[in-house]
Protein backbone atom coordinates (compact mmCIF):
# COMPACT_ATOMS: atom_id res chain seq x y z
CA UNK A 1 0.00 0.00 0.00
CA UNK A 2 3.06 2.53 0.78
CA UNK A 3 4.65 2.05 -2.85
CA UNK A 4 1.43 2.52 -4.10
CA UNK A 5 0.59 5.74 -2.72
CA UNK A 6 4.20 6.90 -3.30
CA UNK A 7 3.84 6.33 -6.99
CA UNK A 8 0.43 7.61 -6.88
CA UNK A 9 1.85 11.00 -5.76
CA UNK A 10 4.91 10.73 -7.57
CA UNK A 11 2.97 10.52 -10.85
CA UNK A 12 0.96 13.73 -9.57
CA UNK A 13 3.92 15.49 -9.07
CA UNK A 14 4.67 14.78 -12.81
CA UNK A 15 1.63 15.73 -14.06
CA UNK A 16 1.20 18.87 -12.39
CA UNK A 17 4.68 20.19 -13.34
CA UNK A 18 3.79 19.14 -16.67
CA UNK A 19 0.62 21.05 -16.70
CA UNK A 20 2.40 23.89 -15.61
CA UNK A 21 4.82 24.15 -17.46
CA UNK A 22 2.96 23.52 -20.73
CA UNK A 23 0.42 26.32 -19.53
CA UNK A 24 2.94 28.74 -17.69
CA UNK A 25 2.47 32.17 -19.09
CA UNK A 26 5.92 34.13 -20.81
CA UNK A 27 5.31 37.88 -20.83
CA UNK A 28 8.92 38.07 -22.81
CA UNK A 29 11.94 35.69 -23.17
CA UNK A 30 15.87 37.16 -24.21
CA UNK A 31 18.03 35.05 -25.32
CA UNK A 32 22.16 35.76 -24.76
CA UNK A 33 25.51 34.58 -24.41
CA UNK A 34 28.58 34.69 -25.11
CA UNK A 35 31.72 32.66 -27.31
CA UNK A 36 35.17 32.86 -26.18
CA UNK A 37 38.48 31.89 -27.78
CA UNK A 38 41.73 31.68 -25.95
CA UNK A 39 44.96 30.38 -27.01
CA UNK A 40 47.61 30.11 -23.78
CA UNK A 41 51.52 29.03 -23.66
CA UNK A 42 52.47 28.38 -20.21
CA UNK A 43 56.22 27.36 -19.29
CA UNK A 44 57.15 26.27 -15.93
CA UNK A 45 54.03 26.43 -13.94
CA UNK A 46 55.34 24.34 -11.47
CA UNK A 47 58.49 26.16 -10.87
CA UNK A 48 60.54 23.47 -11.12
CA UNK A 49 58.97 21.15 -9.08
CA UNK A 50 56.95 18.57 -10.64
CA UNK A 51 53.88 18.37 -10.17
CA UNK A 52 51.88 15.97 -7.62
CA UNK A 53 49.59 13.22 -8.65
CA UNK A 54 46.04 14.44 -7.41
CA UNK A 55 45.63 10.67 -6.02
CA UNK A 56 48.62 10.76 -3.86
CA UNK A 57 47.37 11.73 0.15
CA UNK A 58 50.94 12.30 1.51
CA UNK A 59 52.66 14.09 -1.25
CA UNK A 60 56.44 14.66 -0.88
CA UNK A 61 57.63 17.78 0.51
CA UNK A 62 61.19 17.58 -1.61
CA UNK A 63 59.86 16.39 -4.98
CA UNK A 64 62.96 15.69 -7.61
CA UNK A 65 63.12 18.51 -10.09
CA UNK A 66 61.60 17.76 -13.19
CA UNK A 67 62.80 18.38 -16.89
CA UNK A 68 62.11 21.80 -18.59
CA UNK A 69 59.84 19.39 -21.01
CA UNK A 70 58.24 18.14 -18.30
CA UNK A 71 56.32 21.54 -17.39
CA UNK A 72 55.45 23.44 -20.64
CA UNK A 73 51.98 23.66 -22.16
CA UNK A 74 49.91 24.52 -25.30
CA UNK A 75 46.81 24.86 -26.05
CA UNK A 76 43.75 26.14 -27.65
CA UNK A 77 39.96 26.32 -26.10
CA UNK A 78 36.48 27.47 -26.31
CA UNK A 79 34.29 28.48 -23.92
CA UNK A 80 30.34 28.71 -25.04
CA UNK A 81 27.79 29.97 -22.91
CA UNK A 82 23.88 30.59 -23.65
CA UNK A 83 21.65 32.11 -21.46
CA UNK A 84 17.78 32.34 -21.63
CA UNK A 85 15.76 34.39 -19.22
CA UNK A 86 12.14 34.71 -19.40
CA UNK A 87 9.71 37.26 -17.51
CA UNK A 88 6.82 34.57 -16.41
CA UNK A 89 4.87 37.55 -14.21
CA UNK A 90 5.98 40.93 -13.42
CA UNK A 91 7.57 39.15 -10.36
CA UNK A 92 8.65 35.85 -11.76
CA UNK A 93 11.37 35.02 -13.45
CA UNK A 94 13.40 31.70 -14.73
CA UNK A 95 17.21 31.93 -16.05
CA UNK A 96 19.13 29.22 -17.31
CA UNK A 97 22.49 29.16 -19.17
CA UNK A 98 24.17 26.32 -20.46
CA UNK A 99 28.17 25.87 -20.97
CA UNK A 100 30.77 24.04 -22.62
CA UNK A 101 34.55 23.90 -22.31
CA UNK A 102 36.65 22.57 -24.23
CA UNK A 103 40.23 22.22 -25.71
CA UNK A 104 40.54 22.15 -29.24
CA UNK A 105 41.31 19.29 -30.46
CA UNK A 106 40.09 17.22 -27.20
CA UNK A 107 37.07 15.34 -28.82
CA UNK A 108 35.03 13.71 -26.50
CA UNK A 109 31.52 13.20 -25.44
CA UNK A 110 33.01 14.50 -21.89
CA UNK A 111 34.44 17.52 -23.50
CA UNK A 112 31.47 18.28 -25.91
CA UNK A 113 28.99 17.59 -23.35
CA UNK A 114 26.27 20.60 -22.49
CA UNK A 115 26.87 21.12 -18.37
CA UNK A 116 24.05 23.50 -16.74
CA UNK A 117 25.84 26.49 -14.99
CA UNK A 118 22.89 28.83 -14.30
CA UNK A 119 19.24 27.42 -13.79
CA UNK A 120 16.89 29.67 -11.19
CA UNK A 121 13.58 31.00 -9.94
CA UNK A 122 13.17 34.66 -8.85
CA UNK A 123 10.17 35.60 -7.06
CA UNK A 124 9.83 39.37 -6.24
CA UNK A 125 7.78 41.21 -3.70
CA UNK A 126 7.32 37.16 -2.69
CA UNK A 127 4.33 37.93 0.25
CA UNK A 128 6.30 41.16 1.37
CA UNK A 129 6.86 43.95 -0.92
CA UNK A 130 10.88 44.21 0.11
CA UNK A 131 11.47 40.61 -0.03
CA UNK A 132 13.03 38.69 -3.18
CA UNK A 133 13.49 34.91 -3.52
CA UNK A 134 16.23 33.22 -5.37
CA UNK A 135 16.03 29.52 -6.17
CA UNK A 136 18.44 27.31 -7.58
CA UNK A 137 22.13 27.19 -9.57
CA UNK A 138 23.26 31.11 -9.23
CA UNK A 139 25.89 33.26 -9.02
CA UNK A 140 26.53 35.14 -5.22
CA UNK A 141 29.25 37.87 -5.16
CA UNK A 142 29.40 40.39 -2.52
CA UNK A 143 32.13 43.03 -2.19
CA UNK A 144 34.92 42.64 -3.61
CA UNK A 145 34.82 38.60 -3.55
CA UNK A 146 37.52 37.85 -0.81
CA UNK A 147 34.89 36.08 0.70
CA UNK A 148 32.24 34.94 -1.46
CA UNK A 149 32.50 34.81 -5.03
CA UNK A 150 32.88 31.64 -6.64
CA UNK A 151 31.86 27.77 -5.57
CA UNK A 152 33.70 27.13 -9.48
CA UNK A 153 36.14 24.11 -9.63
CA UNK A 154 39.26 26.21 -8.99
CA UNK A 155 38.62 27.25 -5.81
CA UNK A 156 37.30 24.54 -4.16
CA UNK A 157 39.64 21.52 -2.08
CA UNK A 158 39.65 19.56 -5.02
CA UNK A 159 39.02 21.31 -7.98
CA UNK A 160 40.13 18.93 -10.99
CA UNK A 161 40.50 19.40 -14.67
CA UNK A 162 37.52 20.61 -16.73
CA UNK A 163 38.45 18.42 -19.81
CA UNK A 164 41.77 19.01 -19.83
CA UNK A 165 41.22 23.07 -19.80
CA UNK A 166 43.17 24.47 -16.51
CA UNK A 167 41.01 24.89 -13.45
CA UNK A 168 41.95 28.64 -13.12
CA UNK A 169 40.67 29.52 -16.53
CA UNK A 170 37.19 28.20 -16.23
CA UNK A 171 34.24 30.91 -15.61
CA UNK A 172 32.23 28.52 -13.88
CA UNK A 173 31.52 30.54 -10.85
CA UNK A 174 27.70 29.20 -9.64
CA UNK A 175 26.19 28.06 -6.46
CA UNK A 176 23.56 25.63 -5.58
CA UNK A 177 21.94 27.98 -2.80
CA UNK A 178 19.12 29.57 -1.82
CA UNK A 179 18.68 33.63 -1.39
CA UNK A 180 16.55 35.64 0.19
CA UNK A 181 17.22 39.46 -0.35
CA UNK A 182 15.86 41.95 1.60
CA UNK A 183 15.66 45.32 -0.41
CA UNK A 184 15.06 48.16 2.59
CA UNK A 185 16.53 50.83 0.27
CA UNK A 186 19.57 52.20 1.56
CA UNK A 187 19.93 48.67 3.73
CA UNK A 188 20.16 45.43 1.78
CA UNK A 189 19.78 42.30 3.66
CA UNK A 190 20.79 38.80 1.70
CA UNK A 191 20.43 35.87 3.72
CA UNK A 192 22.18 32.62 1.90
CA UNK A 193 22.16 29.41 1.90
CA UNK A 194 23.93 27.09 0.02
CA UNK A 195 25.41 23.27 -1.23
CA UNK A 196 28.80 23.60 -2.04
CA UNK A 197 29.91 20.10 -1.67
CA UNK A 198 28.32 17.03 -2.19
CA UNK A 199 30.31 14.35 -1.04
CA UNK A 200 28.27 11.31 -1.64
CA UNK A 201 31.01 9.12 0.60
CA UNK A 202 31.40 6.07 -1.12
CA UNK A 203 32.59 4.23 2.04
CA UNK A 204 29.10 4.74 3.07
CA UNK A 205 26.58 2.45 3.16
CA UNK A 206 24.31 4.92 1.47
CA UNK A 207 25.57 7.27 -0.79
CA UNK A 208 23.36 10.06 0.07
CA UNK A 209 24.69 9.79 3.94
CA UNK A 210 25.10 13.18 5.70
CA UNK A 211 28.78 14.28 4.16
CA UNK A 212 28.20 17.34 2.29
CA UNK A 213 29.33 20.92 2.92
CA UNK A 214 26.65 23.59 3.56
CA UNK A 215 27.31 27.00 4.01
CA UNK A 216 25.07 29.52 5.63
CA UNK A 217 25.21 33.54 5.88
CA UNK A 218 24.25 36.54 5.85
CA UNK A 219 25.53 39.68 4.45
CA UNK A 220 24.06 43.28 5.14
CA UNK A 221 25.09 46.72 2.43
CA UNK A 222 24.27 50.05 4.06
CA UNK A 223 24.61 52.69 2.01
CA UNK A 224 25.52 56.15 4.28
CA UNK A 225 25.30 57.97 0.90
CA UNK A 226 26.54 58.20 -2.59
CA UNK A 227 30.03 57.89 -1.87
CA UNK A 228 30.26 55.70 1.50
CA UNK A 229 29.22 51.95 1.75
CA UNK A 230 29.36 49.92 4.54
CA UNK A 231 28.78 46.14 4.30
CA UNK A 232 28.95 43.05 7.55
CA UNK A 233 28.81 39.26 7.12
CA UNK A 234 28.62 36.51 8.84
CA UNK A 235 29.35 33.04 7.29
CA UNK A 236 28.80 29.34 8.82
CA UNK A 237 30.59 26.66 6.70
CA UNK A 238 29.35 22.71 8.06
CA UNK A 239 32.07 20.15 6.49
CA UNK A 240 30.55 16.82 7.23
CA UNK A 241 32.83 14.92 4.80
CA UNK A 242 33.94 12.85 7.82
CA UNK A 243 34.13 9.12 8.21
CA UNK A 244 30.64 7.73 8.78
CA UNK A 245 31.64 6.49 12.61
CA UNK A 246 32.93 10.01 13.34
CA UNK A 247 30.34 12.46 14.36
CA UNK A 248 33.16 15.07 14.60
CA UNK A 249 32.36 18.34 11.96
CA UNK A 250 34.71 20.83 10.80
CA UNK A 251 33.30 23.98 11.65
CA UNK A 252 34.11 27.41 10.00
CA UNK A 253 32.70 30.41 10.91
CA UNK A 254 33.52 34.29 9.55
CA UNK A 255 32.75 37.59 9.87
CA UNK A 256 34.12 40.78 8.71
CA UNK A 257 33.19 44.04 7.41
CA UNK A 258 33.77 46.17 3.87
CA UNK A 259 33.87 49.71 3.89
CA UNK A 260 33.86 51.34 0.12
CA UNK A 261 34.34 54.72 -0.26
CA UNK A 262 34.61 57.59 -3.12
CA UNK A 263 36.00 60.62 -1.60
CA UNK A 264 36.73 62.74 -4.64
CA UNK A 265 35.73 61.86 -8.51
CA UNK A 266 37.74 58.91 -9.91
CA UNK A 267 38.68 57.91 -6.58
CA UNK A 268 37.40 54.68 -5.51
CA UNK A 269 39.17 53.26 -2.36
CA UNK A 270 37.89 50.09 0.27
CA UNK A 271 39.27 48.10 3.19
CA UNK A 272 37.87 45.24 4.03
CA UNK A 273 38.78 42.93 7.43
CA UNK A 274 37.64 39.69 8.64
CA UNK A 275 38.52 36.76 11.32
CA UNK A 276 38.34 33.17 10.84
CA UNK A 277 37.29 30.83 14.09
CA UNK A 278 35.80 27.45 14.42
CA UNK A 279 37.62 23.88 14.70
CA UNK A 280 39.82 22.24 11.98
CA UNK A 281 39.36 18.75 12.38
CA UNK A 282 42.37 15.90 11.72
CA UNK A 283 42.88 14.03 9.33
CA UNK A 284 41.33 11.18 10.89
CA UNK A 285 38.05 13.03 11.73
CA UNK A 286 39.12 14.17 15.26
CA UNK A 287 38.92 17.92 16.21
CA UNK A 288 42.70 18.85 15.69
CA UNK A 289 42.80 22.89 16.97
CA UNK A 290 40.30 26.12 17.31
CA UNK A 291 40.97 28.33 14.35
CA UNK A 292 42.21 31.90 15.03
CA UNK A 293 43.10 33.47 11.33
CA UNK A 294 42.24 36.75 10.17
CA UNK A 295 42.61 38.68 6.57
CA UNK A 296 43.20 42.35 5.38
CA UNK A 297 42.39 43.63 2.09
CA UNK A 298 43.22 47.88 1.30
CA UNK A 299 42.56 48.53 -2.39
CA UNK A 300 42.75 52.45 -3.76
CA UNK A 301 42.15 52.81 -7.38
CA UNK A 302 42.26 56.44 -9.12
CA UNK A 303 41.11 57.58 -13.22
CA UNK A 304 42.15 60.92 -14.23
CA UNK A 305 38.78 61.66 -15.57
CA UNK A 306 39.97 64.57 -17.65
CA UNK A 307 43.41 63.39 -19.40
CA UNK A 308 43.33 62.69 -22.93
CA UNK A 309 44.57 58.93 -22.38
CA UNK A 310 42.22 58.43 -19.46
CA UNK A 311 45.15 56.91 -17.50
CA UNK A 312 44.34 55.33 -14.45
CA UNK A 313 46.48 53.85 -11.44
CA UNK A 314 45.68 51.67 -8.55
CA UNK A 315 47.33 49.81 -5.71
CA UNK A 316 46.53 47.16 -3.13
CA UNK A 317 47.82 45.19 -0.37
CA UNK A 318 46.44 41.96 0.81
CA UNK A 319 47.49 39.90 3.95
CA UNK A 320 46.01 36.43 4.84
CA UNK A 321 47.36 34.97 7.88
CA UNK A 322 49.12 31.29 7.72
CA UNK A 323 51.62 29.22 8.81
CA UNK A 324 49.52 26.34 10.80
CA UNK A 325 45.94 24.86 10.56
CA UNK A 326 45.26 27.30 13.45
CA UNK A 327 46.32 30.55 11.63
CA UNK A 328 45.73 29.45 8.46
CA UNK A 329 43.60 31.33 6.52
CA UNK A 330 40.70 29.53 4.72
CA UNK A 331 40.36 30.69 1.32
CA UNK A 332 36.30 29.86 1.43
CA UNK A 333 34.85 30.94 -2.05
CA UNK A 334 37.12 33.67 -3.35
CA UNK A 335 37.14 35.24 -6.46
CA UNK A 336 40.05 36.79 -6.81
CA UNK A 337 42.99 36.65 -9.22
CA UNK A 338 45.49 39.41 -8.12
CA UNK A 339 48.02 37.92 -10.64
CA UNK A 340 46.74 35.33 -12.98
CA UNK A 341 50.19 33.27 -12.48
CA UNK A 342 50.27 33.26 -8.58
CA UNK A 343 46.76 33.40 -8.90
CA UNK A 344 46.83 29.74 -10.37
CA UNK A 345 50.01 28.19 -8.32
CA UNK A 346 49.40 29.72 -4.71
CA UNK A 347 46.72 29.04 -2.25
CA UNK A 348 44.86 32.03 -1.24
CA UNK A 349 46.47 32.12 2.83
CA UNK A 350 49.39 32.74 4.32
CA UNK A 351 50.03 35.71 2.01
CA UNK A 352 50.95 39.34 2.26
CA UNK A 353 50.80 41.12 -1.33
CA UNK A 354 51.34 44.33 -2.78
CA UNK A 355 49.84 45.06 -6.04
CA UNK A 356 50.63 48.03 -8.20
CA UNK A 357 49.07 48.56 -11.79
CA UNK A 358 47.91 50.83 -13.82
CA UNK A 359 46.22 51.94 -17.87
CA UNK A 360 46.05 53.82 -20.79
CA UNK A 361 43.91 54.37 -24.10
CA UNK A 362 46.36 55.72 -26.08
CA UNK A 363 43.12 55.02 -28.95
CA UNK A 364 39.60 55.19 -27.88
CA UNK A 365 39.03 51.05 -28.24
CA UNK A 366 42.29 50.07 -27.07
CA UNK A 367 43.47 49.40 -23.71
CA UNK A 368 47.32 49.19 -22.45
CA UNK A 369 47.36 47.40 -18.95
CA UNK A 370 50.46 46.41 -16.33
CA UNK A 371 49.94 44.68 -13.34
CA UNK A 372 52.71 44.13 -10.67
CA UNK A 373 52.43 42.08 -7.73
CA UNK A 374 54.98 41.36 -4.92
CA UNK A 375 54.07 38.20 -3.20
CA UNK A 376 55.54 37.47 0.35
CA UNK A 377 54.84 34.52 2.87
CA UNK A 378 53.12 35.54 5.75
CA UNK A 379 54.85 32.96 8.37
CA UNK A 380 57.59 31.02 6.72
CA UNK A 381 56.82 27.07 5.76
CA UNK A 382 59.28 24.81 4.80
CA UNK A 383 56.56 23.58 1.85
CA UNK A 384 53.26 23.61 0.57
CA UNK A 385 50.76 21.87 -1.90
CA UNK A 386 48.66 24.09 -3.06
CA UNK A 387 45.32 22.40 -3.63
CA UNK A 388 44.94 24.05 -6.88
CA UNK A 389 45.73 21.35 -10.10
CA UNK A 390 47.12 22.05 -13.84
CA UNK A 391 44.95 20.82 -17.02
CA UNK A 392 45.90 16.90 -15.96
CA UNK A 393 44.36 16.83 -12.65
CA UNK A 394 47.95 17.27 -10.98
CA UNK A 395 48.51 19.60 -7.82
CA UNK A 396 51.06 22.07 -7.86
CA UNK A 397 53.81 21.58 -4.89
CA UNK A 398 56.10 24.73 -3.82
CA UNK A 399 59.20 24.04 -1.77
CA UNK A 400 59.99 26.95 0.35
CA UNK A 401 63.53 27.53 1.99
CA UNK A 402 63.31 27.76 5.81
CA UNK A 403 63.19 31.66 7.42
CA UNK A 404 62.70 33.19 4.58
CA UNK A 405 59.36 35.16 3.30
CA UNK A 406 60.18 36.08 -0.24
CA UNK A 407 57.47 33.93 -2.76
CA UNK A 408 58.66 35.80 -5.85
CA UNK A 409 57.46 39.16 -8.07
CA UNK A 410 54.89 39.03 -11.27
CA UNK A 411 54.54 41.53 -14.29
CA UNK A 412 51.84 41.31 -16.30
CA UNK A 413 51.21 43.59 -19.49
CA UNK A 414 47.56 43.53 -21.32
CA UNK A 415 46.38 44.78 -23.77
CA UNK A 416 42.72 45.06 -25.19
CA UNK A 417 41.08 45.94 -28.37
CA UNK A 418 37.14 46.17 -28.36
CA UNK A 419 36.60 45.39 -32.27
CA UNK A 420 33.02 46.59 -31.51
CA UNK A 421 30.62 46.64 -29.06
CA UNK A 422 30.04 43.23 -29.24
CA UNK A 423 33.65 42.20 -30.29
CA UNK A 424 36.85 42.31 -27.97
CA UNK A 425 40.19 41.15 -28.76
CA UNK A 426 42.97 40.49 -26.00
CA UNK A 427 46.59 39.80 -25.51
CA UNK A 428 48.36 39.30 -22.09
CA UNK A 429 51.99 38.07 -21.58
CA UNK A 430 53.15 37.16 -17.56
CA UNK A 431 56.38 36.46 -15.64
CA UNK A 432 56.93 35.35 -12.18
CA UNK A 433 60.27 35.55 -10.58
CA UNK A 434 60.87 33.37 -8.06
CA UNK A 435 62.09 34.75 -4.78
CA UNK A 436 64.31 33.56 -1.83
CA UNK A 437 62.10 31.70 -0.70
CA UNK A 438 61.53 29.54 -3.39
CA UNK A 439 64.23 26.97 -3.45
CA UNK A 440 67.62 27.44 -5.79
CA UNK A 441 66.55 25.15 -8.52
CA UNK A 442 63.32 26.87 -9.28
CA UNK A 443 62.50 28.46 -12.71
CA UNK A 444 60.65 31.43 -13.62
CA UNK A 445 56.94 31.35 -14.61
CA UNK A 446 55.48 32.66 -17.85
CA UNK A 447 52.35 32.93 -19.51
CA UNK A 448 51.53 34.20 -22.94
CA UNK A 449 47.72 34.96 -23.78
CA UNK A 450 45.60 35.60 -26.75
CA UNK A 451 41.78 35.71 -26.75
CA UNK A 452 38.58 36.68 -28.81
CA UNK A 453 35.20 37.09 -26.73
CA UNK A 454 31.66 37.46 -28.47
CA UNK A 455 28.75 38.24 -26.80
CA UNK A 456 25.63 38.48 -27.75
Amino acid sequence: MGKRLIAILALALIVGLTYGAAYAEVQNVKVSGDIKIIGVARNNFTLGNPPVDKTSDSPSDSPVLGTKEDDKSRFIATQTRVRIDADLTDNVMATVRLINERIWTGESISSTDIDLDLAYVTLKEFLYSPLTLTFGRQEIRFGNQMIIGSAGTYNTANPGPLNGLPSDLSVRNSFDALRATLNYDPLVIDLVYAKTRNANNATAKNVNASDDTDLFGINAAFDVNKKLTVQGYFWDRLDKSQPVADNEKDELYTVGGLITFMPIEGLKTSLESAWQFGRTRGATGSLKSHRDAWALQAIADYTFTNFKLSPSIGASYTYLSGGSDKSGWNPMYYNQALNPIAYAIFPFTNLSVINLKGSVKPMEDVTLGINYGNYQLANSVASFTTAKSDGNGNYYTIVTQSNNKDLGNEIDLSCTYDYTEDVQIGLSAGWFLPGKAIRREARDATQLMGSMKVTF
